[in-house]
Formats: C-alpha cells, structure tokens, sequence
C-alpha cells in the first residue's frame, strides 16, 4: 500500500516513531488530540541510549544545549548521606544523565519531523478503527468535529497508559496501582545543593526527591502523608514546602511553581505488543514508577526498535515474520524496568516502617563495589539491554566452523560499542558515525594477523552481498590497522576504516578474520569467525527479501 503508516500519539514515543519511519523513507501520518504540546516538564531523564538515538537522529545538540547534565546521585537516611553514585563511572560518549522538560525534547523531535515534510495533526481523535486482510480502517475525528475515515496499512498506537487503542483491541494491561499518592512540583528553590546532582532523602515522615532541570529550577516528588486532603486536585506551594522542610534542609526555600499536581504509580505491561496490524510502543504498552526515569527513554527505543523493521516490510524488502521481533525483543526489557523500579520503589516506601537492624542492612545493600556500581550504572542508563534471546540476533552455527573463536566483543543483541580514533579517507571518525543513517552495517576484519587470502575472501563476500536480498541495505566496511596491510583493489576505495590504535580490534575481539553485522538500531545482528560468506548470506536471507 502506498496510503501512510497512522501513528496515534505526539508524545515523544510516537515523535520518535514517525522520524524514524519517514528517515526510511515510509510514508507516515501522526495525530494527536491536544491542541498544542503539554508545557509541564512532566518526564525529565534522558539516559545515555536515549541520547546516542538523538545523536542518530540528528537532534542530540540541540537537546545537550538546552539540557541540564547530572554526573552524581546522593541518598540521605534522616538527614545523613549513606551513599554517593557517580556518572564517573559510565563509558561512551554521554557519560551523564541530562535532565530536560519533556517538552522541550517533544518540540525538537516535532521540528525534525517537520523537515521530513510531516505535520503532526492535532485535536484529532481516533474514535474506532476496523480491521481488514491488507489494511486497517481508522476513523478519526479533526478539529472541525467532523469524523473521517482512512485507511492505514499498520495502526501504531503510541498514545499513552490510557490508550484508545489498546481498549479498542481488548488487549489486556494487568497490573497493580502503588497504594501511595505523590506530589510532583517544578520549581524554583534557593538551595545549597549541587545542581549537578540528584538527591533522595529517606525519614521516618516520608520520602522526598530532588532532580536538577536547567536554568536552576527543581523537580521535586514525594510521597503525601497518609492524612492529607484527598479531595484537593493539586498540593499548595506551602505544603510543598512544609514536606522538605520536614524531610530534607530546613534551610531550602522555594517559590515560582509551575507545575504542582498529585499522581499515582502503577506497575503494568500489556500482554501483547501487537494484534495483526496494530502495534503498541511507549507508555500504552508499559506503566511503571518513575524511580530511575525509564519510562520515556524505554517508550523511544520501543519506536527506534520497531521503526526500521516495519520500514523493511513496508517496501517489501522482509518478510512479515521480522515484526514478530518487535515483541520478543522489547517486551523483556519493559517487563524488567516494571520488576526493577517496583522493587526499588518499595524498598524506599518501607523505610520508614523498618528496624534499626533493617536500615542497616538497607545502608549496606546500597553500598557495593566500583564494578558493581558500573554495572548497574549501565543498567540504569540503558546500556545493556540485551536482545540475546531474538531469534534474529545470532552467530555463526557450529556445524560450520566447531565452536566460535570470539574471545571478546560485543555478542549478538548486544550494543555495539564505539571506538576511536579511527579513519576514513584520512579523515578522524568514530564509530557511532559511521552507524549513522538507516542502513545496516558490515564491518569485515581481515583480522591483526591477516593473510592476502583474508583480503580476497573478504573482497568476494562484499561482492556477493550485491547479488542478494541485501543489496541496497547494506553499508559494507573493511577495517584495517595500517594503511600497508591493505592491497591494491578498486573494490575496496572508500571503504577502508583504518584503525591505527587498534581500538576497535579490541574491543569487537578481532584478532582474526571475522565480520560483524550491526543493525540500524545499533545492535548486533549477526557476527561470524572466520567470516563465511555462505553463513552470511543464510543469516540475511532470513531478514531481508529480495
């Protein structure tokens, strides 16, 4: 069908999605049934992943420039910090957490998307849709309050917890709501905290948060006392200001509210991230508590995931089998952050009914090791996500070649890693440039203790790529230590990335011949060594179409 994609929801999952589709060159209509952005800051964690996306995108500077960056977490037990984190501690190129207004990131993602020559249509409503063998009928309602229908290919529903869609298809979202009710304020506060950090104060009255946003204001969460009026619809500045006196600095001071409103947590993932020709991505596929800000970063990569697999079906370039992938892949990873955040949310919640013996214990637990705290500091910017377990991610079968011979490197569904300094054409590059655009990518290592027969078979196998399926998907890359070890071979001009220091030898474990594939979300499809063109091509003839 040549009729656009319908993604329901401006948010910044649903922005995402419709970038990412119309940078694959997939025609693609949004709508959304506010009149305007929301202005409250709402969401205001970007993690590290999230940001190598916009990097991806084209957007990245523009949202460092007005954002706020935070390179430390300090936690308190009644007025004594027992636990100090770093961003420190963090690898890449955004080692920090950079706090911005939802927004704000919503109107950069709305301005790229409008140099794709889309509009995002707004106070427009999906009302009802049905489905058809090919298609499905959408019926929306504009501004005029006039009800139209269209047709849609693939309905993506990226329109929040409440979801109409997801309603609409009946597709259940079990789960729990917190019994605990929180006061969310944007403010201003005179204050000697660290505007580089975050902080969180556990008392025997409650729990308070404290997250840095630019231009010197606060977000500030905490949970209300169990007596508070529950008829009011948004807590006074005064209270506010009554909760940290109580349970942080009775010296802080704060004024100029933009935002004051109470919210509750609830814990709960759809059972199903797709029905036919409808998909789920964002918040109406996964609901959970805002400990560690995953919500919105896990929304956009659910879209960067879904995006480029939809892309190739849509121009008839994979079979409809690659979407099944989409859940496979991105559903462990919500149900995770739902798991995580309940357990460290109550964790917090309990503090103050626990024994001396328990907060002890509690101090303890908090506290680990440099290489822990590294893990887990991966962890929460969403660096490590994994999609091992995908049936497209996978590496060369044993009945090739015996057991692989990777001794290191980056393992199919794993991130790939950067590495510089490299060059291309004698210019300095990255890797995450080179990853750059919509395409996958082939990275060939003849390997540090090369032969010219690495080379020839190298050279044949970017050649063979021209007469599959793959050909036209693929940016094809050799990857050489110095510029004498590579022969003479019109096949090879400008695509030789050498690589002087030997860092991306290190850290991919190329130590022989071998190859990697990356996708175009930056994950490891398939990897091989040695690199055999026949596994190649039977791994790619299971992605793409001809």
């Amino acid at each position: 069908m040549t009729a656009p994609i319908l993604v329901v929801g401006a948010g910044t999952t649903g922005l995402t999605m419709a970038c990412e589709l119309s940078r694959h060159g997939v025609p693609v209509r949004i709508i959304d049934k506010l009149a305007s952005i929301n202005p409250h800051c709402r969401a205001t964690t970007r993690h590290a992943r999230t940001l190598e996306i916009f990097y991806d995108l084209g957007i990245v500077e523009e949202i460092l420039a007005q954002g706020n960056k935070v390179l430390g977490t300090s936690q308190f037990a009644n007025g004594e910090r027992f636990m100090h984190s770093s961003a420190a501690e963090l690898e890449g190129p955004y080692p920090f957490t950079l706090m911005l207004e939802q927004c704000k990131t919503e109107a950069a993602l709305e301005a790229l998307l409008r140099t794709l020559g889309v509009e995002v249509e707004r106070q427009t409503e999906l009302i009802a849709i049905s489905e058809r063998p090919e298609s499905i009928a959408a019926t929306i309602c504009g501004p005029d309050g006039a009800e139209r229908v269209v047709e849609t290919p693939w309905l993506i529903g990226c329109d929040g917890a409440h979801s109409r869609i997801r309603h609409l298809n009946h597709i259940h979202f079990p789960g729990e709501e917190d019994p605990h009710q929180y006061l969310i304020a944007d403010i201003l506060m005179e204050t000697a905290f660290e505007h580089d950090e975050m902080y969180s104060f556990l008392t025997d009255q409650g729990i308070v948060f404290f997250f840095p946003l630019p231009n010197q204001r606060w977000l500030v969460v905490a949970d209300v006392p169990a007596d508070h009026d529950g008829t009011k619809e948004q807590p006074t500045l005064q209270e506010v200001q009554t909760i940290i006196t109580q349970r942080a600095r009775d010296s802080v001071r704060i004024s100029d509210p933009r935002w004051l409103s109470y919210f509750r947590i609830n814990y709960r993932a759809a059972r199903h991230y797709r029905h036919n020709r409808i998909f789920l991505a964002g918040d109406a596929s996964h609901i959970h508590s805002l400990i560690g800000g995953q919500g919105m970063n896990t929304g956009i990569q659910d879209a960067y995931n879904l995006a480029w697999k939809l892309a190739l079906v849509s121009h008839g370039r994979a079979p409809f089998g690659l979407l099944d992938s989409y859940e496979k892949e991105r559903r462990p990873v919500a149900e995770d952050v739902v798991k995580t955040t309940r357990i460290l949310t109550e964790r917090l919640e309990a503090f103050s009914n626990l024994s001396s013996q328990q907060r002890q214990r509690l101090y303890i637990d908090v506290v680990v090791p440099p290489e822990v705290a590294k893990r887990l500091a991966r962890h929460n910017e969403q660096l490590d996500l994994n999609y091992s377990k995908s049936p497209i991610c996978c590496q060369q079968e044993a009945s090739h070649f015996g057991k692989t011979r990777f001794s290191s490197g980056p393992r199919p569904g794993e991130e790939a890693l950067d590495a510089a300094p490299l060059l291309r054409d004698q210019h300095p590059i990255t890797l995450f440039e080179l990853l750059r655009g919509t395409k996958h990518t082939l990275l060939l290592f003849p390997g540090a203790y090369h032969t010219a027969n690495s080379w020839h078979r190298l050279s044949e196998l970017a050649k063979s790529v021209q007469s599959t399926a793959a050909d036209g998907l693929i940016n094809i890359f050799f990857v050489a230590v110095e510029p004498a070890s590579v022969p003479p071979n019109p096949h090879l001009s400008g695509r030789v990335i050498l690589d002087p220091e030997r860092s991306l030898h290190y850290r991919y474990g190329a130590e022989s011949e071998c190859l990697y594939l990356i996708r175009p979300d930056g994950y490891i499809g398939y990897r091989s060594e040695p690199a055999t063109a026949s596994a190649f091509h039977d791994y790619t003839g299971r992605i793409f179409l001809s």
